[in-house]
């Protein structure tokens, strides 16, 4: 019995082995922000990605301006034929191995966009370890500049986008929702970008760099197709359930009334039904507006007030949205996947659209908006 026991304690030792693919963390280079381009050259595609530097990212004090020898952050670029050998450029240069398994932010400049992200797709999504929530924005110009933003209250560039994207300014589009859009030949819309200088900083004496949301990018087959303004894309994310408390303002008598309303509940709806003439979609919004300032000359009655602003900022946000959507139509962007609504609800009537529908689209289909604003409070009033 003795020998049992010390034969089964033998056999529970030797299982105790090591793990033999064991990979430490300061062999890994992690990428938070990945931009993409196209190179100079025709035919090639210039990849910088934005990755932490450990050693750094405890000298609070030094990175706070994003400025100096400081950075705790890296940034890194390389031009090849394909965005692979771009990143195998990349990593010859580098002592540790790059992983994307805690990416934050692809970027995509305006010329890559309108030439096609085909191959960014196609990349990302044969890459092993890759996050497919991670999130996608536009730019306008290069997506390499956007890396030269001073991050004042982040330690990296990558965490001023995500926050531009995670606080539901407008888009949260996701390598995810890009690749669902491409496989159900839909489109889809991004947070679009630009970036500029600001006056002089005192504190650190030279121009520093602010990025700014001015709008969305509206994209078709995985090109970019046209864009929206900040007032438009803000109407497009609401129509498509992701916005989060937009500010409207509205008149009436002729200027002498006015007030301004945050919206601080939203969601929408999408319904198609078929008629004689072909299919018909509805985009219902319903919100609750808190009223941030109101000022009147004429109406003394709150009922009467409440009726009147109720309508107005209906009539505004059903308008900005159908201005919007007329916009994508325009584009021959299917946004909203109301092709996919359509499949869904009339896989028939679908079957007959489904290879012109780009065009039918953009030409002939019908949509209609409908907004449902409930006031919650008024606030003061002058």
């Amino acid at each position: 019995m003795r020998y049992i026991k010390l034969g089964v304690v033998a056999c529970l030792i030797l299982s105790l082995t090591g793990c033999w693919s064991k990979e430490e963390l300061d062999d890994l280079t992690f990428v938070f922000g990945l931009y993409v381009d196209n190179g100079k050259k025709p035919g090639t595609v210039e990849v910088t990605i934005s990755t932490p530097l450990p050693n750094r990212l405890m000298s609070a004090q030094q990175s706070s301006s994003g400025g100096g020898d400081g950075k705790p952050y890296s940034i890194v670029s390389k031009t090849a034929p394909t965005i692979t050998e771009a990143m195998i450029s990349i990593q010859r240069d580098l002592t540790r191995r790059i992983t994307l398994s805690h990416l934050k932010v692809v970027v995509i400049g305006e010329d890559y966009a309108k030439k096609g992200i085909g191959e960014l797709l196609e990349w990302l999504k044969r890459e092993p370890g890759f996050p497919l929530g991670t999130y996608v924005l536009g730019c306008s110009g290069r997506a390499k500049e956007i890396t030269k933003l001073t991050p004042v209250y982040e330690q990296q560039p990558s965490q001023v986008l995500l926050n531009f994207v995670s606080d539901n300014f407008m888009f949260k589009t996701t390598i995810k929702d890009c690749l669902i859009a491409d496989a159900s030949y839909s489109g889809f819309a991004l947070t679009y970008l630009n970036i500029g200088t600001k006056p002089e900083s005192i504190e650190i004496g030279k121009p520093e760099y602010w990025a700014r949301i001015q709008g969305a990018a509206l994209y078709q087959k995985n090109k970019m197709k046209g864009s929206l303004k900040v007032r438009e894309g803000i109407a497009l994310a609401w129509a498509q359930g992701n916005v989060h408390f937009p500010l409207y303002s509205i008149t009436w008598d002729e200027g002498k009334g006015t007030a301004s309303a945050l919206i601080t509940f939203s969601k929408s709806s999408k319904a198609v039904s078929l008629s004689n003439k072909g299919p018909i979609f509805k985009i219902s919004l319903k919100g609750t507006a808190s009223m941030v300032s109101i000022k009147n000359s004429e109406l003394y009655d709150i009922k009467a007030i409440s009726a009147v602003i109720k309508d107005k900022l209906e009539q505004k946000i059903s308008g900005d949205v159908t201005e919007a959507i007329r916009k994508t139509q325009k584009a021959g962007t299917d946004v909203l996947h109301l092709g996919l609504l359509m499949e869904w609800n009339y896989p028939q009537r679908w079957k007959k659209l489904q290879n012109t529908w780009e065009n039918y689209y953009s030409h002939d289909a019908e949509i209609k908006v409908t907004t449902n604003i409930h006031i919650s409070n008024f606030g003061a009033a002058q």
